[in-house]
């Protein structure tokens, strides 16, 4: 009888222990949740174009630069960039891509569209010219503007950038989707990873376990942002599930790019492969390649030398 009496007063403090911790991870969660509903809605603009409703958002003063992020990102993801690689001498200019925060994907939401509108956004803007940034899965995007818009583009940069796929089997969808894609679609799951694991996270985008053993604190604290900038998942889910939909060939004519070029990779980028750094550098006609043998796919510990090599490109290309 006692020993019954014992384990119901184990279970119940068990119990209560469990429902405070819950109370409590959930106040947190919430909490965070609306910190960064908050600060998305603040940092956001907009503007009506021809091509539709384009969010965007703005920074700096100088020569204007379009930032196009990456996978996960936004308007945000894409000032981060824009700071880090270009630094403040330029007006960073980085629009939502399509089903990123509230950017809502039109009809026609190919990538060429998605090129068009950038043009459309610079209209409403009054850019007449830009260098453009492409990031990670902002690339494929990028280089249409570069072939599209030739007249528009005082320089193109593709760093960690996509200029190709590969078809996507059956197998590698079915990780895809009882993967990562589990664990991104959904705001508390992400919220849970990135508080719980960062390192395995950071890993899954491209930043090998290497690199984040030998990370310095002011690299740390940018690979924490990169990963919390990424909240509220949900309001970028969408543009992730249609990234995943696109096939960039491999014989897009990046020969007729006429930019001046500069591409930079890292060789240990488990993200997106260094080979489409190669191919970049290769097809798009005199393309200066910083080839880095390390600092994974957000490029840790090398921005200052990529800023440094990019001031003098630019300031070549007569963008300075």
């Amino acid at each position: 009888m006692k020993r019954k009496r014992i384990f119901r007063l184990f279970a119940s403090g068990l119990l209560i222990i469990l429902v405070i911790s819950s109370a409590l991870i959930y106040v947190r969660y919430s909490g965070d949740m609306r910190a960064a509903e908050a600060r998305v809605t603040a940092g956001r603009r907009s503007v009506k174009t021809p091509c539709g409703l384009i969010e965007y958002g703005e920074q700096g003063e100088g020569f204007p630069a379009l930032v196009i992020h990456g996978a996960g990102g936004g308007y945000d993801q894409g000032l981060l960039i824009g700071e880090l690689l270009l630094g403040q001498d330029y007006r960073i200019i980085s629009p939502s891509r399509f089903g990123y925060l509230g950017a809502e994907p039109p009809a026609d939401s190919s990538i060429e569209a998605q090129a068009d509108a950038y043009a459309c956004l610079l209209d409403a803007l009054g850019v007449e010219r830009t260098v453009v940034l492409g990031f990670s899965a902002g690339g494929p995007s990028a280089l249409q503007f570069a072939l599209r818009h030739p007249q528009r583009t005082q320089a193109l940069i593709m760093a960690s950038a996509i200029s190709y796929t590969e078809p996507l089997s059956d197998e590698g969808r079915r990780r895809l989707e009882s993967g990562i894609n589990r664990i991104i679609g959904s705001n508390f799951f992400y919220w849970a990873m990135e508080s719980v694991a960062p390192g395995e996270f950071l890993a899954l985008i491209g930043v090998p376990k290497d690199v984040q053993r030998t990370m310095s604190q002011e690299q740390a604290d940018l690979a924490a942002l990169t990963l919390e900038l990424m909240h509220p998942m949900s309001r970028r889910f969408p543009g992730i599930l249609l990234d995943q939909t696109r096939q960039v060939p491999r014989d897009w004519p990046l020969n007729q790019i006429s930019a001046p070029a500069f591409v930079v990779h890292a060789r240990d980028d488990t993200l997106v492969p260094f080979s489409n750094g190669e191919h970049s550098a290769t097809e798009i006609p005199g393309a200066q390649f910083l080839q880095l043998e390390a600092g994974g796919h957000l490029l840790l510990g090398q921005t200052d030398e990529i800023r440094h090599r990019l001031t003098a490109f630019l300031k070549a290309t007569g963008a300075r």
